[in-house]
């Protein structure tokens, strides 16, 4: 339970992108089968709701919930299918199936930008037309991971792709103007 534990991240830290096949290769390595697996994930997650019931604070309730957010998001991504039936969340503590939705698609989509942000440059640096294919193929390998929806990621890459073309229109009307001004 502690090694699952430390390896999603607290509430206040975003998740890195890691940790679903961390948990699953601890969990092969202890040759542990998946019921007994997901009794620790469901274990951790009555800590993180008991810590939440305990916190009289606003700030700190927020971030026992992310943290009970991406705890939902890395099970059901480590028990798959599976998980319907072995990760009774919505019993158990009460969760609707739309929150357990909205924690799946929030964290995928988090993880989803951060990796665009980590390619970042690389989609404009040479511009669109000439957009290095390698890269779109690690984004739909990094969306298949994620479990985010075609639509949710075409709309995330759109919005990354429009910033970095105003960003670069906008270093390139700085360069025209200091050029206009020292002529």
């Amino acid at each position: 339970m502690v090694y699952v534990f430390s390896v999603i991240p607290p509430g206040g830290e975003e998740l890195k992108g890691d940790e679903v096949d961390r948990i699953v290769n601890f969990k092969n390595s202890l040759g542990l089968d998946d019921p007994d697996a997901a009794a620790v994930h469901m274990e951790i997650g009555r800590k993180l709701f008991r810590q939440r019931l305990e916190v009289g604070d606003r700030e700190a309730d927020v971030e026992q919930r992310r943290a009970f957010q991406k705890l939902i998001y890395v099970s059901n991504i480590v028990f798959g299918d599976a998980s319907s039936f072995l990760l009774p969340w919505k019993r158990v503590f009460k969760v609707t199936e739309s929150q357990v939705e909205v924690a799946i698609r929030d964290n995928a989509q988090r993880l989803y930008v951060s990796k665009l942000k980590s390619v970042g440059r690389g989609l404009t640096d040479s511009f669109l037309p000439d957009i290095d294919l390698g890269i779109l193929v690690t984004l739909r390998e990094t969306q298949r991971l994620c479990r985010l929806s075609d639509e949710l990621a075409e709309n995330l890459f759109r919005e990354h792709v429009r910033k970095l073309v105003e960003e670069n229109i906008s270093v390139a009307l700085g360069i025209l103007k200091s050029r206009t001004r020292a002529a």
